[in-house]
């Protein structure tokens, strides 16, 4: 239980830092595709620090190339898929099926037989269910049907890679050096995610030079020591337990972006909120839902 209650204080570290980058690169404000400059200041960051603390990291990728090459691509199409969806519409329930990951990690494991249908977890389901929808219910969409569908498609879509980003890290954690394999999922994600943004700067759509300068500056300070951390506590949890702790993103994010760009903080909202932290807490009374520590 020591283990678990490590990863769980680092979990919620690494999704409050993330959950305070998604709102600093609201109030960037920047056009077009931000990720790339995020990912690379992150992975700068992350890559200098092992090369300090003595850790290889060009050994460490030379050992596993295609598990950072698989990190790397569902990073990128999780952040395409997302970032199209929320142009497509509608935008409150884009966001909210983006949130879907932890579910539909239950339902697989379900199917796959290694869970049961138990009250606890249909508890558990019902709550992640109502806490979308209160994310999603009270603003209006007046978006066509056809983009709508599409829109909602997209975002499931990204939230199933998130789901196999987890299930990822959780599988290849365990003896890793955190910060160099963080940094090397970010390396890997930036480079592939270069050519949108290279895209983006030729067609006038991208981040001006002041805003690359203010986005890798985010990803230095706040997204690559998150993912230092995500990588640590996933050592200790299992992938349904981090994905339900995962929405404490969207949380600190809304909280974050109220003080940053002056967004309003709901009743909805807030109910949301301890409504994932009940599903946390029945996730966390289950049996054998954590990894043995390493």
């Amino acid at each position: 239980m020591k283990g678990t209650g490590r990863g769980l204080a680092l979990l919620i570290l690494a999704t409050s830092l993330w959950g305070a980058s998604s709102a600093g690169i609201a109030g960037v404000g920047a056009r077009g595709f931000a990720a790339a400059p995020v990912a690379a200041g992150g992975a700068v960051a992350l890559l200098a620090f092992a090369v300090v603390r003595g850790t290889d990291p060009w050994r460490d990728f030379r050992r596993s190339p295609g598990l950072f090459l698989r990190l790397g691509v569902l990073e990128v199409l999780n952040l395409v898929c997302y970032v199209a969806a929320l142009h497509i519409g509608p935008l409150p329930v884009v966001v909210a099926l983006h949130l879907t990951a932890p579910v539909l990690m239950i339902i697989t494991q379900i199917v796959r037989g290694r869970r049961a249908v138990t009250v606890a977890v249909t508890a558990e389901l019902m709550a992640v269910g109502v806490a979308i929808w209160l994310v999603a219910a009270h603003q209006p969409a007046d978006t066509a049907l056809g983009p709508a569908l599409a829109g909602c498609a997209l975002a499931v879509a990204s939230a199933a890679c998130v789901a196999g980003l987890i299930t990822l890290v959780v599988r290849e954690s365990a003896g890793r050096p955190s910060g160099s394999a963080a940094g090397l999922q970010l390396l890997t994600a930036s480079v592939l995610g270069a050519p949108l943004l290279g895209f983006a700067l030729l067609t006038g759509a991208g981040p001006s030079t002041g805003q690359t300068a203010a986005l890798v500056a985010i990803g230095a300070l706040l997204l690559g020591p998150g993912f230092a951390c995500y990588w640590l506590a996933l050592r200790d949890l299992d992938e349904v337990l981090a994905g339900l702790v995962g929405l404490n993103e969207a949380v600190v994010a809304t909280v974050t972006g109220a003080m940053v760009v002056g967004s309003d903080i709901t009743a909805a909202t807030l109910l949301a909120g301890a409504l994932v932290l009940g599903a946390v807490g029945l996730e966390l009374g289950g049996p054998d839902r954590f990894r043995a520590p390493s």
